[in-house]
């Protein structure tokens, strides 16, 4: 959600407390919605997003859902009564005064699309068998009326008046048909796309067709030549419209296959294998990037709207020059006007607007992700209201107050709660707020925010704050550990390691809410009663790490204590700490002895002993020569006190000087010397 959290200096009982530190948490913050990104994760109910990024009055509409029905996906109106096209089970439904009235099975997976012809009779075009049917208003009787050769999806009909014939956009060989009045059908073109989506006609004869896999719209003259009007980005034209020498296109880009526009929704049983065949090829689509571009009477093509989060499902010219688009991800229905302004018109719980039908007397359109017919209802919209997404603080908090800017008497609500999406557990709406003020719901962690618009048209509203104070989180110290410095860069590497009196000192810390914190450290023997302060008050250490210089304390076993604080994010009253203490730790700073060193019988022989050991390494040097590795009688390096024996067999000479040196864990070193005399 793109609304935006702002911090401000702690605000507590009416005063504004400074701060010179800048802190996360803890301080009033309030969430600002001020543009049409932001405004648009919410809900309109007569209402309507403006690119501008104000919120004015929009469409009134009436829902009628079709219970068990997943998809409603196309539609059409002739006087009062309407009908639309649904999956899966392949059925047409007529509604007369926004009620079904009748249903006309077809026995197909879906009714992907449908036309009038002039004389009444309504045509339905189906998928995956490529079936055309014709159904008389009249009498009510549906009957199979055409199959067009090679056709599996009839993608798109359009009604060709002036040459009394029907056109079929269909696939997957991306052919266009002619049917005449008896169901006779030819090809009139056939190209290298897989699929015609999309029919438009002029009333003139000239039908416009747009494609699948390549986004083209091409040209049907009223002699039957094919031209090509333009080839747009993206893989598909999935909707197109004529009207006043204009087109309406919609071109689309996914990574899936053609027909990206229709999802079936939760599984239903099918009349036929084949169908859910074709189901299964069709699928779900991810969302793709739709774009909605005009052309111009004189071939001028524009492009109006780029969408990066939608592709758009349906298109229609409204009768003032703006052009309707249905979106595939959000159930959003934009309006977009002539200089390429546009609002986010109507917003549906449903996900995707399949098909539109606003420029007939009956203004609707319909719904997948669940079927349902929306009733657009002409004149202002009775009870206009914008509510906002839940608004997600984090953690509890207290609310503050609700600001606004905009035109007119509008009138504002809140409730909250502690979880994501409002429910029972939720507060009820508060009362009306009709001038910014403090917020009277009680706190949560969720708030959500409803403006009430007048039913005047000038109304409008461009931005809304609401503060609030989250509760202080604690912050929790884990896992210290204490290592030494590691070799300067390019050292070779020791065994053991270079003796230093610094330890590096590193903590966890689970910090809920990102206060700053302020870490004290102590330490204590092992065993003894009394923690001591690593360093004096005055430091402050803000980071997670530590480095101790031990050089002062007995060798022995310490443990380290870590106390994190997060007081200079808050005041003191609302100040939170917390402690931990590490695994013992061993500080060994004193090297060991060598002791009882001798020679006798061709041996030197003696006994390296540290105080806490355990011994890492013992070695011999001859008269200044190389330093070898002289094991314990035993072997093993593996306790603080080793005996120890070096075979010098013959020596050459009478006289020689033989070097120990040992090492404890920690890297201390001993040095002793023995002068020996051989005999010849």
């Amino acid at each position: 959600m793109n609304i935006s959290r702002t911090t401000i200096p702690i605000a507590l009982a009416g005063l504004m407390i400074a701060s010179s530190v800048t802190v996360a948490a803890v301080t009033t913050q309030h969430f600002t919605i001020d543009s049409a990104e932001s405004f648009s994760t919410g809900e309109l109910e007569g209402t309507a997003v403006h690119s501008d990024g104000a919120v004015r009055l929009g469409a009134s509409k009436k829902r009628t859902e079709l219970e068990n029905v997943p998809i409603a996906y196309s539609v059409a109106e002739r006087g009062n009564v309407v009908y639309v096209g649904t999956g899966t089970s392949g059925m047409v439904y007529r509604f007369d005064k926004m009620k079904p009235t009748k249903k006309y099975a077809t026995g197909e997976l879906l009714v992907s699309s449908l036309a009038f012809a002039t004389d009444g009779t309504l045509y339905a075009g189906t998928l995956p068998n490529g079936r055309i049917f014709k159904i008389n208003p009249k009498s009510g009787k549906i009957e199979h009326f055409s199959k067009p050769e090679g056709a599996k999806h009839i993608w798109a009909l359009h009604y060709d008046s002036k040459r009394r014939r029907l056109i079929a956009g269909t696939g997957p060989e991306g052919a266009i048909f002619s049917i005449n009045p008896v169901g006779a059908a030819k090809i009139l073109h056939k190209g290298d796309s897989s699929h015609v989506m999309s029919l438009a006609g002029d009333g003139k004869g000239t039908i416009y067709a747009g494609t699948s896999d390549s986004a083209l719209v091409m040209k049907v003259a009223s002699d039957d030549k094919v031209t090509v009007v333009h080839d747009f980005p993206g893989n598909e034209v999935t909707a197109i419209d004529y009207y006043d020498g204009q087109l309406a296109v919609a071109a689309n880009e996914f990574k899936t296959q053609p027909g990206a526009r229709f999802t079936a929704g939760a599984p239903a049983p099918v009349p036929a294998p084949s169908a859910a065949a074709a189901a299964s090829r069709i699928g779900r689509p991810r969302p793709g990037k739709g774009q909605l571009w005009r052309v111009s009477n004189d071939g001028r093509v524009e492009r109006l709207l780029d969408r990066q989060d939608t592709h758009f499902t349906a298109v229609e010219w409204g009768t003032d020059g703006a052009i309707f688009a249905g979106g595939a991800t959000q159930g959003q229905v934009f309006r977009v006007e002539p200089d390429a302004k546009y609002a986010i018109w109507a917003d549906v719980e449903e996900r995707q607007v399949l098909g539109l039908s606003l420029r007939s007397k009956t203004p609707v359109f319909v719904t997948g992700d669940g079927a349902s017919i929306y009733w657009v209802e002409r004149g202002t919209p009775r009870k206009p209201v914008w509510t906002s997404d839940s608004l997600d603080t984090g953690f509890g908090s207290q609310w503050g107050r609700l600001t606004w800017r905009g035109r007119g008497k509008l009138t504002f609500q809140t409730r909250s709660g502690n979880t994501k999406e409002p429910d029972d557990t939720w507060s009820s709406w508060s009362k009306r707020l009709r001038e910014p003020g403090r917020v009277g719901s009680p706190p949560g962690r969720f708030a959500q925010v409803r403006a009430l618009f007048p039913t005047d048209a000038s109304a409008e509203l461009r931005a809304v704050e609401l503060y609030y104070l989250p509760q202080n989180q604690r912050a929790r110290v884990s896992s210290i550990a204490g290592t030494p410095p590691p070799p300067k860069p390019g050292a070779p590497a020791q065994r053991p390691p270079a003796p230093s009196t610094l330890l590096n000192l590193t903590w966890a810390v689970d910090n809920p809410d990102g206060d700053v914190l302020r870490y004290r450290l102590s330490y204590q023997q092992e065993g003894q009663p009394v923690w001591r302060p690593m360093f004096l008050e005055d430091r402050v250490v803000n980071e997670p790490k530590y480095t101790w210089d031990t050089g002062s304390i007995p060798d022995g076993y310490y443990v380290v204590r870590v106390e994190a604080s997060d007081e200079e994010a808050n005041p003191a009253n609302l100040m939170l700490d917390s402690e931990a203490v590490s695994e013992p730790i061993l500080i060994d700073n004193h090297p060991p002895r060598i002791e009882k060193l001798g020679y006798r019988n061709r041996r030197v022989e003696g006994r390296v002993v540290d105080s806490l050991g355990p011994i890492a390494r013992i070695q011999a040097s001859i008269d200044a020569g190389v330093w070898r590795d002289v094991f314990p009688k035993d072997l093993l390096l593996d306790s603080r006190s080793k005996e120890f024996e070096l075979d010098l067999g013959a020596l050459p000479g009478k006289s020689h000087i033989v070097a120990i040196r040992a090492f404890d864990a920690a890297g201390n070193q001993a040095n002793q010397e023995i002068t020996i005399k051989t005999r010849k």
